[in-house]
């Protein structure tokens, strides 16, 4: 069986006091961002000025990952908008620190955090 294969990432949206949140569960990579990319193009298409992906659940991610989630951020800041990433594993964490990009994201522990920090955002 081939590497993409074996390929797995799933995404879903899950509505939280009113705000979509993208779970992704899997490994993101070379093989799976393209499907990453796709699953935050959707929300941000609809609509969705404050993006909340919870990767509490994502065992590995690269930097196409890291790439897509700055482009995502390319897209929706200038109309005010922010990405926030919730329950990051210790490897995402680190390297999201090693590349100082924990100063462009919202990083949250859980997704009720999230919410509330949205919805703060949102009343200024």
């Amino acid at each position: 069986m081939s590497r993409l294969e074996n390929a797995k990432l799933e995404t879903s949206v899950e509505t939280v006091s009113g705000y979509p949140v993208l779970r992704v569960v899997g490994e993101i990579d070379l093989y799976t961002a393209a499907e990453f990319k796709s699953a935050i193009a959707r929300l941000i298409d609809s609509g969705t000025k404050h993006l909340i992906v919870d990767l509490s659940n994502v065992s590995y991610m690269d930097s196409g990952g890291f790439g897509v989630l700055l482009g995502a951020v390319r897209r929706i800041r200038p109309q005010g908008g922010t990405v926030t990433l919730v329950g990051c594993t210790g490897s995402i964490s680190r390297i999201l620190s090693i590349t100082r990009l924990d100063t462009i994201f919202n990083l949250c522990s859980n997704v009720e955090e999230a919410v509330e920090r949205v919805k703060s955002k949102e009343s200024q």
